[in-house]
């Protein structure tokens, strides 16, 4: 089964320095080995072999598994791995992260290269992968991460990996999940929302109550109005016109800290933030309401800014703060739409029950 020592993790393009230092934290033994914007890969203690069902429990690697190195030529690493599983492999082929989220050039595309790569590996290796790229839970995955589209000046960069895909990770290339923002949608913030929901499991559903703080321009209230949602808005910044005249929106036009129990539905399921403040002042925002919400919550959608890197060290005791709360399953990451932020999410035994999971699981 194509052993190896090292092991592959896939970030936001800045992320590094954070990701290295988690790692250094809650994965000690490990040995930083090789770096690019991006892509960051570390070595297993000496004697060690990484196994396709490591999980480095990271709050910056978005996608990672075992890695086979860089080369032109993978074909007996592949079939050895193919000959190994169970079935066919899953192929996951994809770009390291280039630039921020929104701060793509005008005539940059993030797509066709690999998209090329991918159908060359096909034609190459005719009867070894499965069609179609969303990988199910069990099934074993081969990883190719285009670090460097070919050029007039150097061929291309590929490094090779396998993971076996399981319940609690993206399912898609380099953890993207195919999300195309509609041009009616007020802001990006209609991505974190969509993607955040997909992570999570889909919780959101028609009918659900949200209360939303920093909704201003729409992103999000865009996204939950379309599932059916019920939303609130918290916000003095001005709303977009298309979200305030919808019918299941109302816009409460004042600062999180002003707002009276009484303005606020007498059930939420659900509290979202996005604000651009510290992480100590959102986390305080929504201690308060989520102690006014009451019995029905479902959970809370949490998208916390870390405008400084330093912000990153805190994130454990971020995650202690929302479990504080009463939230039985809090989760961290650092998600393909974000920029310098995170989501915690966080749910109640309501919410953990919508989505069958066992309450051993708190």
């Amino acid at each position: 089964m194509t052993p190896s020592p090292f092991v592959y993790t896939v970030c936001q393009v800045g992320a590094e320095k954070a990701l290295k230092e988690e790692m250094a934290r809650i994965q000690p033994e490990l040995r930083f080995a090789f770096s690019r914007p991006g892509f960051v890969t570390f070595k297993m203690p000496e004697g060690a072999q990484a196994s396709g069902t490591w999980n480095p429990g990271s709050v910056f690697a978005r996608s990672y598994g075992v890695s086979l190195g860089k080369g032109t030529d993978i074909t007996a690493q592949l079939h050895a791995l193919h000959g190994h599983a169970a079935s066919k492999l899953r192929l996951h082929v994809w770009e390291r992260d280039q630039h921020l989220p929104g701060d793509e050039p005008p005539d940059f595309e993030q797509g066709p290269a690999a998209e090329a790569l991918e159908a060359r590996l096909r034609r190459e290796h005719p009867g070894v992968f499965l069609d179609g790229a969303q990988a199910r839970p069990g099934e074993t995955v081969f990883d190719a991460v285009l670090i460097e589209r070919e050029s007039a000046d150097h061929p291309a960069e590929i490094w090779w990996g396998w993971h076996v895909h399981a319940q609690g990770r993206s399912p898609f290339p380099g953890a993207r999940p195919p999300l195309v923002q509609p041009p009616e949608a007020p802001s990006r913030a209609w991505l974190k929302l969509e993607e955040m929901n997909h992570w999570l499991g889909g919780p959101l559903r028609a009918g659900d109550i949200a209360v939303e703080v920093g909704s201003a321009p729409g992103g999000m209230t865009h996204a939950m109005l379309e599932r059916g949602l019920k939303v609130v808005g918290i916000d003095p910044g001005r709303m977009d016109e298309r979200v305030l005249g919808h019918p299941r929106f109302i816009h409460i036009a004042e600062p999180v800290n002003a707002v009276l129990r009484e303005r606020l539905p007498d059930e939420i399921d659900w509290i979202l933030l996005d604000m651009n403040v510290k992480p100590d002042i959102s986390l305080f925002a929504i201690d308060r309401l989520v102690s006014r919400a009451g019995p029905e919550l479902l959970g809370v959608l949490l998208t916390v800014k870390l405008n400084d890197w330093k912000y990153a060290r805190e994130i454990p005791a971020m995650i202690r703060h929302v479990q504080a709360m009463g939230l039985k399953h809090v989760r961290a990451a650092q998600l393909a739409s974000h920029r310098r932020e995170i989501a915690i999410c966080g749910l109640t035994r309501r919410g953990m029950m919508r989505l069958g999971m066992r309450l051993s699981q708190e």
